[in-house]
């Protein structure tokens, strides 16, 4: 698969950039369990060895076709459909791009094979779907009446690993707005992605999923939850979640005293996502200040407001066993070396939308970025 995989995305760099770009940033993985050729979500591109060998290389190019779409309409990465299951947005998800972008060597679902019309987007296609459903039973009907058919458990492990994640949105989003040359893409359909474009990343909800991302996880001995093999004789345990923090906050000369203030408000917003307390330290040359924060802070008192290095947060974030750390900067300093054995998982907030297109192409070495939103 590998072999043929590189041998499509060879062809695709001139041709179709945008199909290109979408999944160049999803890891090839293959998962034989699943019942779909191919799958997508997690900033991984799923496939089944058994069912992808027995495709023509004409056939698996439409289904990587139809998956790249399926990106970069972002309907694995964006909020749920209120009310619908796994198999109604799987099922919605594939009217889309069949009705989009057409697949002639690849069978995909199109809203006439549902008796739908045509044109309609993703939320309003997942709820119909639910309707039929719901009058199917459980949806397994043998597909002879024309509507939802015995494929479902192939569509719902199609969105199988579908959750929100508006970083990997953000990353799409700058595919989509870079591209010039949309190949077999209609115009149409280019300006109905180019339309689903946010004007700025929402970082609150980038920084509570952030937190999920590095959560620990930690088993605790305990009698009040028995062993499964030996009862209340012996000691089970159950898993404790907590998350060691650190916020960096850049104070050098070059950001502005409102920069400062918002940087602070992002700290103070953090106890709504479930921190009971965060370690900040305030840098610019150096580590200038460390605070354990326990409650909203209304007086910021700022030292520093000299040059930048990262590396000094970086390597304290390592000394002291965080899991997370936090950069609120401009990125206006040299790139820093990730100590040896580093696990600590970054989140560049950047300061506005030009520092991190000046930055962005080593900052995602290191770990995720997004854009703050002054409001």
């Amino acid at each position: 698969m590998q072999e043929r995989y590189s041998h499509i995305l060879e062809q695709w760099f001139i041709m179709e950039p945008p199909l290109f770009q979408v999944l160049c940033i999803h890891e090839l993985v293959p998962n034989t369990r699943m019942k779909c050729p191919l799958r997508s979500g997690r900033k991984k591109l799923e496939y089944n060895p058994d069912i992808v060998v027995e495709m023509s290389d004409d056939a698996l190019e439409e289904a990587l076709r139809a998956e790249a779409v399926r990106l970069l309409l972002k309907h694995p990465y964006e909020r749920r459909p209120d009310g619908c299951s796994q198999q109604a947005m799987g099922l919605a998800s594939n009217l889309v791009v069949g009705d989009n972008y057409s697949h002639p060597r690849f069978r995909i679902e199109t809203p006439a094979d549902l008796g739908l019309k045509s044109g309609m987007n993703y939320e309003w296609y997942a709820k119909e779907v639910e309707k039929q459903l719901a009058g199917a039973g459980d949806g397994e009907s043998d597909g002879d009446s024309g509507g939802v058919s015995t494929a479902g458990e192939r569509h719902r492990d199609l969105a199988e690993l579908w959750e929100e994640d508006e970083l990997t949105v953000q990353m799409i989003n700058g595919v989509i707005s870079s591209t010039k040359n949309w190949g077999s893409i209609s115009g149409n359909f280019a300006e109905i992605l180019t339309s689903s474009l946010k004007a700025k990343i929402n970082w609150r909800n980038v920084f509570a999923g952030f937190r999920a991302s590095i959560i620990s996880s930690k088993r605790k001995l305990t009698r009040m939850r028995p062993n499964r093999r030996t009862g209340f004789d012996n000691m089970g345990s159950i898993r404790r979640f907590d998350t060691k923090l650190l916020v960096a906050v850049d104070v050098s000369g070059s950001i502005s005293t409102e920069s400062l203030q918002y940087f602070y408000g992002v700290i103070n917003s953090a106890f709504r996502y479930g921190f009971e307390s965060i370690d900040v330290v305030q840098f610019d040359c150096g580590v200038r200040v460390v605070q354990n924060l326990k409650k909203v802070v209304k007086d910021i008192g700022i030292i520093g407001r000299g040059g930048t290095s990262f590396q000094e947060p970086i390597d304290y974030a390592h000394e002291n066993g965080y899991d997370g750390l936090v950069m609120l900067t401009d990125g206006y300093a040299p790139e820093p070396v990730l100590p040896e054995g580093f696990k600590t998982g970054i989140l560049w907030v950047c300061e506005n939308e030009d520092c991190l297109n000046h930055h962005r192409h080593w900052m995602e070495k290191s770990g995720r970025t997004c854009v703050m939103q002054i409001q």
